[in-house]
């Protein structure tokens, strides 16, 4: 193949992949986006090989982090091409490997070694944080595809998809040279075809629900409503404005009171309504918790909202909820970002407290606590059937990032067989089923309310009890065919002497 051609091909499976993130929501071109560059490197060079990988996931990385500006400015741009040679090295690695094996099993050489990439730059500092994208978020508006994240995690998925783009290029190949396709990798389409068909099953023949639930949640738009910041002294905690004034407190809970109610004069009572991450609530007021609790009683409903909560000289930013009776329960936020701890938040600590409620037993978290997989898995493990958590998403009315974050609460409700309700300050507020459906979710940068209904059940997954046991797994596979190709290697060395 001619190199323009090649480096065309390179380029179109960047875009291909990246049509398939959150906010673009194509699910189906992951399925085969690598499967041009894939086939473009066939006979290149161990150089051209380079370029036309890296050239892939630089367009790849771009179209996926077209938010990181909004968050780190001028060096968000620098951040994009370092994540797509991230993603690169994976994928030479994993190439390399399979063409040095040269066994059967050399075809899962890639799929391995890019999982394993993926898996580790979330569990280590900084792209723990920062690096949300995955590959297998794609597929996050498809819930028969996600089924195999209550035992996987993410990283199971991730691989199923890698290893369908990879057994299709190698047919491809076999076909263009014309030799007679090799049966393992035909025989390893059906894999991603197993996996939606029984994720299919499971979703419309799950175990009968313990208990069904209507959530509302709220889009408040604080952090862009200029008379509401006009009130407050402009404190910036993280990735929004702190209330940090009686009178933008106050405005902040008529705005989102008024959604509340407007939601159930619309569209009939709710069990709980959540509200976004705007510390509208001091947890030391006790005339706003007052008004709070004649609000939960007059709707009748649960009222989980975000506030500060300063207690043994520590300052929390907390997920609290109110019950039509009093006080239901209070957790600190445990994953708070460096904006929220340079102005004086600490992370809460990991005892994953539960509270037994009407709605069955409710984890409360805050915002980017979806992102760290190990955070909700330990509320799941203490038994918890619902999280509510209120959320800010507001990276200077970033149209792109909410679908990010809306899609790490898809993931952790199916990786824990958890329902989930959030509200937001800028979208998107979302009611989740354990199975990964959505049955409510709001626009982005608009002020709204949603309902939907979901349900609590006694499940308690695989990934919840044993966590990224398959992620292990698949670091071990790596390790040994990395073992392999190396030494395949030094016999190819020895031999050209």
């Amino acid at each position: 193949m001619k190199l323009p051609v090649s480096y065309a091909l390179a380029v179109l499976s960047g875009v291909l992949v990246a049509l398939g993130m959150p906010g673009h929501d194509l699910p189906w071109p992951a399925w085969f986006g690598l499967v041009p560059l894939l086939v473009s490197l066939r006979g290149k060079n161990a150089l051209h090989s380079y370029l036309l990988i890296n050239v892939c996931t630089a367009v790849w990385s771009i179209g996926a982090h077209l938010w990181y500006p909004s968050i780190f400015g001028w060096s968000g741009y620098l951040i994009m091409i370092a994540g797509g040679l991230y993603y690169g090295a994976a994928i030479k690695m994993g190439h390399d490997m399979s063409r040095r094996i040269g066994k059967w099993y050399g075809i899962f050489a890639l799929p391995a070694t890019f999982a394993v990439f993926e898996w580790v730059k979330t569990v280590i500092p900084f792209t723990k944080t920062w690096w949300i994208e995955l590959l297998a978020k794609s597929q996050w508006t498809v819930p028969a595809n996600l089924q195999v994240l209550s035992v996987t995690g993410f990283v199971g998925l991730t691989f199923i998809i890698m290893l369908t783009n990879t057994a299709l290029a190698q047919l491809l190949v076999s076909i263009a040279e014309r030799r007679k396709p090799p049966l393992l990798p035909a025989l390893l389409l059906l894999v991603p075809v197993v996996n939606a068909a029984a994720g299919s099953y499971l979703v419309k023949h799950h175990a009968e629900p313990q208990q069904s639930i209507r959530i509302g949640a709220t889009v408040d738009l604080v952090n862009q409503d200029p008379e509401v910041i006009a009130l407050g002294g402009r404190s910036l905690a993280g990735d929004g404005y702190l209330a940090d004034t009686p009178e933008m407190r106050r405005k902040i809970f008529e705005i989102n009171k008024e959604l509340s109610a407007e939601l159930i004069r619309s569209s009939g009572p709710v069990d709980v309504i959540v509200w976004g991450e705007n510390e509208y609530l001091n947890l030391d007021d006790g005339e706003m918790i007052r008004e709070l609790e004649a609000f939960a009683a007059e709707t009748g409903a649960y009222i989980a909202v975000d506030g500060v909560w300063e207690t043994e000289g520590a300052m929390y930013d907390t997920a609290y909820l109110m019950s039509p009776a009093g006080e239901a329960g209070r957790t600190p936020k445990i994953f708070t970002l460096w904006g929220e701890e340079a102005h004086g938040f600490s992370p809460g600590p990991r005892d994953y407290r539960v509270y037994d409620t009407a709605l069955g037993r409710v984890a409360l978290a805050v915002c980017w606590d979806r992102h760290d997989p190990s955070i909700l898995r330990g509320y799941a493990r203490n038994g918890a059937q619902l999280a509510l958590i209120p959320a800010d998403d507001d990276f200077d009315g970033d149209r792109r990032f909410p679908y990010f974050a809306a899609s790490d609460a898809v993931f952790r409700a199916v990786e824990n067989r958890l329902a989930i309700g959030s509200g937001s300050t800028s979208g998107i507020a979302q009611v989740i089923t354990p199975y990964g459906e959505m049955t409510a979710m709001s626009g982005v940068n608009e002020r709204q309310a949603i309902a939907g209904a979901t349900f609590v059940t006694e499940e308690r997954s695989f990934y919840t009890r044993y966590g990224d046991v398959f992620a292990c797994l698949l670091c071990a596979s790596f390790v040994f065919l990395l073992v392999v190709s190396e030494r395949n290697k030094a016999k190819m060395k020895r031999t050209d002497r």
